[in-house]
């Protein structure tokens, strides 16, 4: 029994001492300088800095039950000291950080998972948080350590504190953060192979980027908020098509401005085959509570003649600047220039890739199996070969190559034939994709060109020219083309392949190119005798023949006449 009495005793004995450290104590109800409790911040994420000051400390007068005041760090102003403001707690974190307020001390905490906690006496504190690895922005947290009201925010001058109430209670907050981020898709021109988007060239590919606004305080010294784009050179950007919309509705550009309820939103400037776009957050805050507009760009980008063929593909990068420090440095004030060096500004990225395919062939002698070389072959994106899309000229291995293939089937016709060679009328189907690619093709090709101007009567129009871009048929309508200005366009040169054939491999998914499995075979004229040689002697002492004999003739029947 005696045994079992110590062991009771021991445990409730450590259920006190655990229940006194978990809500902090005031021993025998009187309060002391040495109350301590624990604040603690829930719902953090990307591990970030946390810098707990402290702005306000109790003064313990003298006496069993009282409390006489606080002090509180120079600078701080709460025109309500039990429930301060949003930006008034902004504006205190703004002079913490930036060196206009001393705290009157920096407490140390752990950050485990996603909570902070911090063992403080009483008082008051404020916790900033930078420099998070998701990108997240935090706003200023205001915690305190009171006596008798449960972690509220309760700094009376002078607090009487009575007994009962002799607990420190240690407040906690849930974080209001935002963590921004970009997302670039693309929404029309291109053809979908196994996951990829396919483009020929002429195409115009339709893009659009969002973002995930950030929440900053009204008062917060950086607001900087910047979308960048950037295309490679296979792909050219249409400027005028830069368009920005809020909420479905499609915001006024003037020139480089975007204008929404009379407020400038966003300045824009062309730059490196793309765009910047410098926001104004204050005029996309849509009401006093602080919400905030999430604004959609668009635009689109015609593919152009250099276009990588294959795995590599057609890159175009977004880069979405935006301060995660709100008091740190200045909002970014220019559009030329990207904030990528800009004091309490990170950026989040986004990619899309437009892939383009290149068809080959080779054209060979029907008997020999010679390559043959300018022969001229029409590409067809219909089986009756009235949509050309492309002309190509076989070099000396008999290759020729197009490249203004997306995935799909097309049709290889010959237009012209090698010299001494008949016409070969057969239509030759060639599917072009990602995995039926089997071919390798190095070296250079020669670009179309093209006018418009039509160069012969039986020219057939290949697609469209505006502003000295070409688009393919697919990409214009030809309403769309009379309502805006776009001229016919027609194919002036044919490319030629300059290069050979060094691989051939099987199921070669990636190269882009797909080959066909048949030589283009051209049948051989019948020969002719040579100038001056037997052939033409003989050739013309048949003829003599021939033209006597009938010379013969012609007289003995005028003479039976006249008889």
């Amino acid at each position: 029994m005696n045994r079992g009495k110590k062991l009771f005793a021991f445990l409730l004995a450590a259920v006190m001492i655990l229940a006194m450290g978990m809500t902090g104590f005031a021993a025998n109800g009187k309060p002391q300088a040495s109350d301590r409790a624990d604040v603690t911040i829930t719902g953090i994420t990307g591990d970030p800095t946390v810098t707990l000051y402290q702005i306000a400390r109790a003064n313990y007068g003298p006496g069993d039950r009282e409390l006489v005041d606080y002090t509180w760090a120079a600078g701080v102003t709460f025109a309500n000291e039990q429930a301060p403001t949003a930006d008034e707690i902004n504006a205190a974190a703004k002079g913490l950080t930036g060196g206009t307020i001393t705290p009157l001390a920096t407490m140390s905490g752990t950050l485990t998972g996603e909570t902070y906690t911090a063992n403080v006496p009483a008082g008051v504190y404020i916790a900033v948080l930078t420099g998070a690895a998701d990108g997240s922005v935090y706003n200023p947290v205001l915690l305190a350590a009171t006596y008798g009201e449960e972690g509220n925010v309760v700094v009376d001058n002078p607090k009487q504190v009575n007994a009962g109430d002799a607990y420190l209670f240690g407040m906690t907050a849930v974080l209001k953060k935002t963590t921004p981020d970009v997302d670039k898709t693309i929404t029309g021109g291109t053809v979908e192979d196994d996951g990829r988007d396919t483009v020929g060239i002429g195409s115009v590919v339709d893009y659009q980027v969002e973002m995930t606004m950030p929440s900053y305080p009204a008062n917060a010294a950086n607001k900087t908020l910047f979308l960048t784009d950037r295309l490679t050179a296979g792909l050219t950007f249409d400027y005028s098509t830069l368009t920005v919309t809020v909420e479905g509705q499609t915001v006024t550009r003037t020139g480089d401005t975007f204008i929404l309820n009379g407020k400038v939103i966003a300045t824009a400037a062309e730059k490196d085959n793309g765009f910047n776009l410098n926001f104004n957050y204050d005029n996309l805050v849509s009401n006093a509570a602080g919400a905030v507009y999430t604004p959609i760009v668009t635009y689109s980008a015609v593919v152009n003649d250099t276009a990588v063929v294959g795995a590599a593909g057609n890159p175009n990068d977004v880069t979405y600047y935006y301060a995660n420090e709100p008091n740190t440095g200045n909002t970014w004030d220019e559009v030329t220039e990207e904030p990528d060096e800009a004091p309490g500004v990170t950026s989040k990225k986004d990619q899309e890739t437009v892939y383009t395919y290149q068809l080959a062939f080779q054209k060979t002698d029907a008997e020999t199996d010679k390559p043959l070389a300018d022969a001229v072959f029409g590409i067809y994106s219909d089986a009756d070969c009235t949509q050309l899309i492309d002309k190509v000229m076989t070099n000396q291995e008999g290759y020729a190559v197009s490249t203004k293939v997306a995935k799909g089937t097309y049709y290889i016709k010959e237009l012209v034939a090698p010299t001494g060679y008949s016409l070969n009328t057969t239509v030759y189907p060639i599917e072009a994709s990602w995995k039926t690619a089997t071919t390798t093709v190095t070296g250079s090709v020669t670009n179309a060109q093209y006018t418009t101007q039509k160069p012969s009567d039986d020219a057939v129009q290949v697609g469209w020219i505006k502003d000295g871009r070409y688009y393919s048929m697919a990409a214009v309508a030809e309403e769309e083309a009379a309502a805006g200005g776009y001229q016919a366009a027609y194919l002036t040169a044919q490319s030629t392949t300059t290069s050979t054939v060094t691989t051939v491999t099987e199921n070669g998914a990636g190269s882009g190119t797909a080959l066909l499995g048949d030589e283009i075979p051209n049948t051989q004229m019948h020969a002719l005798p040579s100038t001056g040689g037997m052939g033409t002697v003989l050739f013309t002492v048949g003829g003599i023949v021939i033209m006597a004999a009938a010379a013969v003739l012609f007289f003995l029947s005028r003479r039976k006449t006249d008889r």
